[in-house]
């Protein structure tokens, strides 16, 4: 009986530790964790090349050196584009608030506290010492900075590769090696359909949501070619970026877009205006084209995605908010594997019915008041 009730508490205390490893070795477990998503998302690929006739390790060579080669020619056409607008953004804003200052009308209560501070202090300054101040050009980011932290980002992104290397080539041979730990032949068929599951939707997932994010970024370049933004397609790479963290990334991407239009144009309307249109653009793939491609890949409350967003945000920082989607469909496909968490499965999105059960779902436009 004590063992009984003491269980919930066991099991708390097991969670709170084992978000307390994740948050503290965060450095581990980062690159580890995209490992994991690019192995499940790459594995079918290697697989068809491997039908070709290639080796596993040639084939894994052949997917891991397209995809480095591809980021390099992508960064290497932004990266001009992107310094010399993180040079201009400090005078950029400055002259975007003069803009908005412009539009929106001094407070008469602003006008005459400071014609009254001015009578006050008057004789104060004609006795005061005139003191020269020299404000110096502030930079976005600072130079060191980025060069110190450049060599942090590419010993990164290295170990990422060399794991999805190692993952691609011998996860196999670990999965068979676990396989063999387990008793019956019950219980690694039930493994196997896990992992089965789990890549097929995290895999599906990342691959239909990078497609519909490059034909955004398409979508936004020639919207910003048409409105007459330079570099419209910096503004379109960053859309097809930003647009990884649902519901967050446009409403970041179009503050950016209103911030770089409104040093670009005289006038605060047009700059607002080309704001309003990479947002309609990013609204349209939103409402319409995403949720007709995914279905119920990603068929998941807002509330849920701003939750996981938001939660593996504070525990990796921007690692975490890029993979906080894939992790609730890992999570989300684990947990349906078990009665136990099945109703946590549901919350994430999973059907409340299973195959095999006989049972009536609230439906989703019905009140919560009629289903009482």
């Amino acid at each position: 009986m004590s063992t009984a009730s003491a269980s919930p508490w066991v099991v708390c205390i097991a969670v709170i530790l084992l978000l307390g490893v994740l948050y503290v070795a965060s450095n581990l477990f980062v690159p580890l964790a995209i490992a994991l998503i690019a192995y499940l998302t790459l594995r079918p690929i290697v697989a068809r090349l491997c039908g070709f006739g290639l080796s596993q390790v040639a084939a894994t060579a052949v997917v891991i050196f397209a995809f480095f080669t591809m980021t390099a020619v992508v960064a290497i056409m932004l990266y001009g584009p992107l310094q010399n607008w993180l040079a201009e953004a400090p005078e950029s804003v400055s002259r975007l608030r003069e803009k908005v200052d412009r539009v929106a009308e001094p407070l008469a209560t602003v006008d005459r506290a400071e014609t009254q501070l001015s009578k006050a202090t008057a004789g104060v300054r004609d006795d005061a010492t005139e003191v020269t101040v020299s404000v110096e050009k502030p930079s976005i980011i600072d130079p060191s900075y980025l060069i110190n932290q450049t060599g942090h980002v590419l010993a990164f992104i290295a170990a990422i590769g060399v794991l999805t290397f190692f993952m691609l080539t011998n996860g196999d041979d670990v999965l068979n090696r676990i396989l063999n730990v387990l008793p019956d032949g019950g219980r690694r068929k039930k493994v196997l359909q896990t992992l089965a599951e789990i890549q097929n939707s995290v895999g599906t997932y990342l691959g239909q949501i990078t497609i519909i994010n490059i034909g955004l970024g398409v979508a936004v370049t020639l919207v910003m070619w048409a409105v007459g933004m330079p570099t419209p397609y910096l503004w379109g790479a960053m859309a097809t970026l930003f647009n990884f963290v649902p519901y967050l990334g446009p409403i970041a991407g179009t503050a950016v877009v209103l911030v770089a239009a409104g040093t670009e144009f005289e006038s605060f309307g047009r700059a607002l205006l080309t704001a309003v249109a990479f947002w309609a653009t990013t609204a349209v793939e939103g409402q319409f084209v995403t949720p007709a491609i995914l279905g119920r890949k990603l068929k998941v409350g807002s509330l849920v995605v701003l939750v996981a967003v938001a939660f593996w945000g504070f525990m990796w920082g921007l690692p975490g908010v890029l993979l906080s989607v894939p992790l609730l469909i890992v999570m989300r496909q684990v947990f349906a594997r078990f009665d136990e968490t099945y109703p946590i499965a549901v919350v994430l999105g999973e059907d409340p019915c299973r195959p095999d059960e006989d049972c009536e779902p609230v439906k989703e436009d019905e009140p919560i008041a009629e289903t009482v």
